[in-house]
């Protein structure tokens, strides 16, 4: 069984506006000593608390436009243990850290020992009851997540709560096992500018789909909040749900397949959640901005019913079959963040239940979403600000060595020549604005207007290859191109002489890298 214990942050004076409501996300590359209990490496211990000072830095400086950052989410195992706890408290207790704000974070693996002197630590709860420390055995680690809040006094307090349901690789052990927790803490209050109830929970990466006497984690938790709202004959909401991740496969079915059910208000009536944000935090799938196949994907997921399906949003797509790799959520609104590489995530989340009825109250769930980078990175994927699909994609596109000439013909006497030009080309073109970079992929690919930058496919990247070894040819043979994508892609100046130059991929592909090939030979010969 799992207990809901509930917090009443009302009482200590914390209160959160009803309309919207700023966050922000660490998304950082977590480097893990693969062994139970699954901590920090070593040496990347001192990365992992700059990453908490940068997403720290990020939270008061509002990006967002808000008067402060009421959530600041560091997904599962992204704090260093007891020195990265130490470092969100510090940061919190200090003058410039406004009060009435939440932090929450996943804590990596803690022996019975660590636990034990965390939650003694001043101002920390724990579940003395559901997980007291007898129940933690000595060959057991514990994988938590701490929440903190500021009261308005100035006093900074917290609850440690560990994970639920251990994933396969927690189980899958040698030497350890993981202490498996017994409650969920609800933390309730009243919205600032409204007399409605506000609810939240954090649930920690596989307790999302994990079960214990055959009821699904979130099933406990809607439970308990319903039976609370029993004992008055009334309804209670959930405003928002955080699902702290370390998920290589974060749109995985047997996680999509939880959002419906969650939401089904047949299930649960005395639980309203039709206004219910759920906040998936996830870490990152490399050490900086860029492609990446697993990990990522930190996204928020509401219901359909109050919010507008947008076209092509800066920053973070609709899911679906390009993100998600099938329609998993077609019924519900899921704002993507494209990036999954290391960065920091800012946003505001609207409340559905503030919106007028109609047109008037036509809204997107997200507003002033923006990529920040860890370690002053200098990205045009992480820019501290909106990031256009177009720029996210082609940035993509362009650090991958396969799409140099130099890469492809290793053994020939201009390779040298054709890889300074490729990397001159990748850096002018990572350069250009979002409608630049739009019209220099429209004309080098016949489909791409036709479809989003979230849609692009291999034709495409295809056409930016062939763009590149184009450019990169004529720079070999001295005719060097200055991009724009301004009704053309470039500008070659000869002498007196200004060419617009336009790549169009087709049959031609395959006659401009024999172009190369043919004058390398040349050149050798001569």
């Amino acid at each position: 069984m799992v207990e809901v214990v509930e917090v009443d942050l009302g009482a200590l004076g914390v209160r959160f506006p009803r309309g919207e409501v700023a966050m922000v996300v660490a998304q950082p590359h977590v480097v893990f000593v693969h062994q139970e209990p699954f901590t920090w490496a070593p040496e990347e211990r001192q990365r992992a608390l700059e990453c908490i000072d940068d997403t720290l830095a990020v939270s008061r400086g509002c990006p967002h436009g808000a008067d402060k950052t009421h959530f600041t989410i560091f997904p599962e195992c992204t704090l260093p243990g007891l020195e990265g706890v130490d470092r969100i408290t510090a940061a919190m207790q200090a003058a410039d850290w406004p009060t009435e704000t939440v932090v929450i974070g996943g804590v990596d693996g803690l022996t019975k020992a660590q636990f034990t002197e965390l939650v003694q630590r001043p101002n920390t709860t724990y579940d003395a009851v559901g997980n007291r420390l007898d129940r933690v055995q000595a060959h057991q680690w514990v994988n938590c997540v701490v929440t903190w809040t500021k009261l308005p006094t100035g006093d900074v307090c917290s609850w440690v709560q560990p994970k639920l349901s251990p994933a396969w690789v927690e189980l899958n052990v040698e030497y350890m096992s993981m202490y498996q927790g017994r409650s969920i803490y609800v933390f309730k209050g009243v919205h600032s500018n409204a007399d409605v109830p506000y609810q939240f929970a954090t649930l920690l990466c596989f307790d999302w789909i994990g079960k214990a006497d055959a009821k699904r984690m979130w099933e406990w938790l809607l439970e308990g909040i319903g039976a609370r709202a029993g004992q008055f004959g009334g309804m209670l909401p959930l405003t928002w749900l955080f699902v702290a991740q370390c998920n290589p496969a974060p749109s995985h079915v047997s996680f999509m397949s939880q959002v419906a059910p969650f939401f089904d208000p047949a299930q649960f009536p005395r639980v309203t959640r039709d206004d219910t944000c759920l906040i998936m935090a996830n870490v990152a799938g490399k050490e900086k901005p860029g492609k990446a196949e697993k990990f990522g994907q930190s996204a928020v997921i509401v219901t359909q019913s109050r919010f507008s399906r947008p076209a092509c949003m800066p920053t973070y797509g609709n899911g679906g079959a390009p993100q998600r790799g099938g329609d998993f959520l077609e019924t519900f609104r899921d704002a993507v963040f494209r990036e999954r590489g290391a960065c920091i995530h800012s946003f505001l989340v609207i409340h559905p239940s503030t919106l007028p009825p109609g047109s008037a109250g036509r809204r997107i769930a997200l507003r002033e979403p923006a990529v920040h980078p860890f370690n002053g990175v200098n990205d045009p994927r992480a820019p501290r600000g909106a990031v256009p699909a177009v720029v996210k994609w082609v940035n993509d596109e362009l650090d991958e060595p396969s799409k140099s000439l130099a890469t492809k013909y290793t053994h020939l006497p201009l390779r040298a020549m054709a890889g300074a030009a490729h990397q001159r080309a990748v850096s002018e073109l990572r350069t250009l604005k979002a409608e630049a970079l739009g019209n220099t992929v429209n004309f080098a690919s016949l489909t791409a207007r036709k479809s989003t930058p979230d849609e692009w496919k291999g034709g495409e990247g295809l056409a930016v290859q062939h763009l590149l070894h184009t450019f990169s040819i004529l720079e070999a043979a001295q005719y060097p191109a200055t991009f724009h994508g301004n009704g053309a892609q470039a500008t070659i100046m000869k002498d007196e002489i200004s060419l617009e130059v336009i790549a169009v991929m087709g049959a031609v592909m395959r006659t401009v890298t024999s172009m190369f090939s043919t004058a390398c030979r040349l050149t050798k010969g001569s």
